[in-house]
């Protein structure tokens, strides 16, 4: 959403024109917001050291001629309209509603209207009108004092949608939450307002820097603010993160304890704006940009420098904050120490994952996500001839998921099956027979008997998928690794031989496979490399090997402090 984004103060919308369009659902604010309001500028009124201006909700507006078409924020809006009557008695700015002309007439009016109850609108008004009357009737209430501070000193942030774009849809946008007016953007109005301690130019080098982190977060499709910061899939469009997120949010979200508070970020900076520590503030994100955009980098060659940016990026993707991480940095700016210490919070996270060669695909997907994304992990840091940097953008924006490595049913061979390859088959049935239940004897038999025939029922295949479906040792992690969302749709139902051939494509036409993954299906782990075409259980064993021993040093033992 491209706007003309500042900060304006209430006093500056008079004689404003606010149209509300039709497709606005009615002013519906209760006591609760009403109140809300109304206190929290009071409030701002009896601060000692009081700033310069108190932030307001934003209004994202669209000019249309002499009028502005109010997009977000209506309800607020009308609640300063009512506000303002009440105190001056009179219309501070214009509200004229496109589906609902008799409301215009109405809030001009409120004072003496008498038909209130009938119409839902006029009802909402007449409520909040009352709940402002209440207010002050406080004694305790400097009717001037607020009024002043209201007209003076309040200010909204106003968004001004481009021409060319459809109000419609910014509305449709913002109220489904593609494009929330987030945090950043009002902490960065905080940031920007002028105080006694800051002139221009200090403004001026805020905002460079500002925009200088935000283009570095993004480059690269996001390289430093995936490692920083854990990305929700709603935020995901085409294998890239909405331009609507601000990425600076993961600097600020290091320097502010986590809460589950919707608005918890602005509320911290607001309160340190109110109370005349915002400068001190500012110079703890500075320190925040420059350390964290640094470890997340992936330009160092060093093995300290390697192993913190794989331990960061492994904790935020498995559900760390990045505030508890920041901390153990700032306790002791050693990093070696750091290292140290972020290798202990990961030993404690997967020192929790007990018997790993018992966990299930259905039951424990995230766990067995994490201890493969470990191994790829420690396969790179263990890697220092190569120094490369694991790639946690791709790997969060391509989605990747758990792939079974060989597959659990028949639709790999499905193509075989119609066209009568007796062939493929055959091929696919000698694997089938290695993965089988020892005690199923009875299939195995009509396996062989079928292969001598040359006859193949569906029949069979059903067995054979049933016989699949119950074999608990196809959904262990010793039969799965990792792959993108797009290729596991594509190739997952193949049989081994042609997933394997499928990844080295994939890898040739520079797709994203991980170390690990690549390796199974080349079959390294495997101690019997004799036929690359199979990955029987002989082979699923060898890879559980594997993964045990690469994870040893992250798997504390009950001696172990």
């Amino acid at each position: 959403m491209s706007q003309n984004q500042y900060l304006r103060a209430i006093g500056d919308l008079k004689g404003e024109n606010f149209v509300i369009p039709s497709y606005q659902r009615g002013y519906r604010w209760t006591s609760k917001e009403v109140k809300a309001l109304l206190q929290d500028i009071w409030d701002f009124t009896q601060i000692e050291n009081q700033p310069d201006f108190y932030c307001l909700q934003p209004i994202v507006v669209k000019k249309n001629g002499e009028e502005y078409n109010v997009i977000d924020g209506q309800q607020r809006l009308t609640t300063i309209f009512l506000l303002i009557k009440f105190l001056q008695n009179k219309d501070h700015f214009t509200i004229t509603y496109q589906s609902r002309r008799k409301s215009t007439e109405f809030l001009k009016n409120i004072q003496h209207s008498v038909d209130r109850e009938k119409n839902i609108d006029f009802y909402h008004f007449d409520k909040a009108y009352g709940y402002i009357k209440d207010f002050f009737e406080n004694d305790d209430i400097d009717k001037k004092k607020f009024e002043n501070t209201l007209i003076d000193k309040c200010k909204v942030l106003w968004y001004e949608i481009a021409k060319k774009e459809n109000e419609n849809e910014v509305f449709i946008r913002l109220n489904i939450g593609k494009i929330p007016l987030v945090e950043a953007e009002n902490i960065k109005a905080l940031f920007l307002s002028k105080n006694d301690e800051l002139d221009s130019e200090d403004l001026k080098e805020r905002a460079e820097l500002w925009y200088k982190s935000e283009i570095e977060a993004r480059e690269n499709r996001d390289f430093r603010y995936c490692v920083l910061n854990k990305v929700d899939e709603k935020n995901i469009e085409q294998k890239s993160i909405k331009d609507d997120i601000l990425r600076i949010d993961a600097y600020l979200k290091a320097i502010v304890p986590y809460s589950k508070e919707e608005y918890y970020l602005f509320d911290y900076f607001y309160k340190s704006y109110r109370d005349g520590t915002l400068n001190d503030r500012w110079e703890e994100l500075e320190k925040s940009i420059n350390t964290l955009s640094g470890f997340a980098g992936g330009k160092a060659n060093s093995k300290i420098d390697r192993e913190i940016f794989h331990y960061l990026g492994f904790l935020i993707l498995s559900g760390k904050n990045i505030d508890s991480l920041y901390r153990e940095w700032k306790n002791n700016t050693n990093k070696e120490l750091f290292a140290k210490k972020l290798l202990e919070i990961i030993q404690e996270k997967i020192s929790k994952i007990k018997n790993i060669e018992e966990l299930h695909y259905k039951n424990d997907k995230e766990k067995i996500k994490d201890i493969l994304l470990l191994f790829n992990l420690e396969y790179l840091i263990c890697d220092e001839g190569s120094n490369e940097y694991f790639k946690f953008n791709r790997f969060v924006l391509e989605q990747w998921s758990l792939e079974h490595i060989y597959a659990q049913n028949s639709k790999g061979i499905k193509e075989s099956i119609e066209s009568k390859n007796n062939d493929d088959i055959i091929k696919w049935l000698e694997q089938v027979l290695l993965h089988i239940d020892e005690n199923d004897t009875l299939l195995k038999q009509e396996i062989e008997q079928s292969k001598e025939k040359g006859k193949f029922e569906e029949e069979l295949f059903d067995k054979i998928n049933e016989s699949f479906k119950n074999n608990e040792a196809l959904h262990k992690i010793q039969n799965l690794t990792l792959l993108d969302k797009e290729s596991n749709s594509k190739i997952g139902n193949q049989i081994f031989s042609r997933k394997r051939k499928e990844i080295q494509k994939l890898g040739e036409q520079d797709k994203l496979i991980p170390i690990a993954t690549k390796k199974v299906f080349e079959k390294v782990f495997s101690t019997d490399k004799s036929n690359p075409d199979v990955f029987g259980k002989k082979d699923q064993k060898d890879y559980l090997a594997e993964i045990q021993k690469r994870l040893e040093r992250y798997i504390k033992g009950e001696g172990d402090e």
